[in-house]
């Protein structure tokens, strides 16, 4: 029976395993061929992967993509730190309120929001009218629910109060247990809260192409540019942008294992 249920999670973990490469592998090989025309392609090359490297307006775009989709995730990350400290500490019936306005971008799409952020405050006098400024308000907005969620249910499965109230014992301030003790608990979750909505940020192409524009050039709007030009050429940079993400996720968990591995040795 134990072995027939293993068999049965393998298979279904193929199919999905399956269905998640395949695309990819597809895009991949599509990318290494000047042609297609028959059921096998013809024409290896890598020229595709040379230029694209060659060009220095890729190499700026990418890490425009990486930086305006770091800065808003450590904005609200830090930001919904302290809103769950004192919702937790201090006003818990507040934490319901904070919920439902936090889950509030769910139904917001993002051409709606740019259009609104655009007409609100363009033009305005000051900082707000800063592209850059806001396009980074609006990415706060749109991973709010999910940095929120993430966040809350690493809290949640820890005994916040009690581990707060043993270091007010040994003189220790609600503030600095919340950053010093509770947060270090919190780490993986953080970590993989703020993956999620980093991914989610590097890959789009509607909010910073109606806010930012050609002014701020990310990968997204690269991307978009190359398409009429070669499709060969558009696999390939999907590939890359995947590669990036995967060597960023692989990179981060890796140093977060590395760390609990040394704790635990301590």
């Amino acid at each position: 029976m134990k072995l027939k249920t293993h068999f049965i999670d393998g298979f279904v973990l193929l199919i999905i395993a399956s269905f998640l490469i395949i695309p990819l592998a597809l895009t991949f090989l599509y990318s290494v061929f000047t042609e297609w025309m028959n059921i096998l392609p013809t024409g290896f090359t890598l020229n595709f992967y040379a230029q694209i490297f060659s060009d220095g307006a890729f190499i700026n775009s990418l890490l425009r993509s990486i930086i305006i989709s770091f800065v808003p995730v450590c904005i609200c990350t830090v930001a919904l730190l302290l809103v769950l400290y004192v919702t937790t500490l201090y006003m818990p019936k507040l934490e319901k309120y904070i919920e439902i306005l936090c889950n509030i971008p769910y139904a917001i799409q993002g051409v709606i929001l740019a259009v609104g952020i655009i007409s609100l405050y363009s033009g305005k006098p000051g900082i707000l009218s800063q592209r850059l400024f806001l396009l980074v308000g609006a990415y706060c907005i749109i991973i709010l629910p999910y940095t929120f969620r993430g966040l809350k249910n690493t809290i949640g499965a820890l005994n916040v109060k009690c581990v707060i109230e043993a270091a007010q014992v040994l003189g220790c301030s609600k503030l600095h247990a919340f950053f010093i003790i509770v947060i270090p608990q919190m780490k993986r979750g953080i970590i993989s809260t703020m993956l999620l909505a980093f991914t989610m940020l590097f890959a789009d192409f509607v909010v910073v192409n109606m806010i930012a524009g050609s002014a701020f050039r990310t990968a997204g709007i690269y991307l978009y540019q190359t398409m009429s030009k070669s499709g060969q050429l558009s696999s390939a940079i999907i590939v890359i942008l995947f590669v990036t993400t995967l060597i960023i996720s692989t990179l981060t968990l890796f140093m977060q294992n590395k760390t609990i591995a040394k704790r635990r040795k301590k």
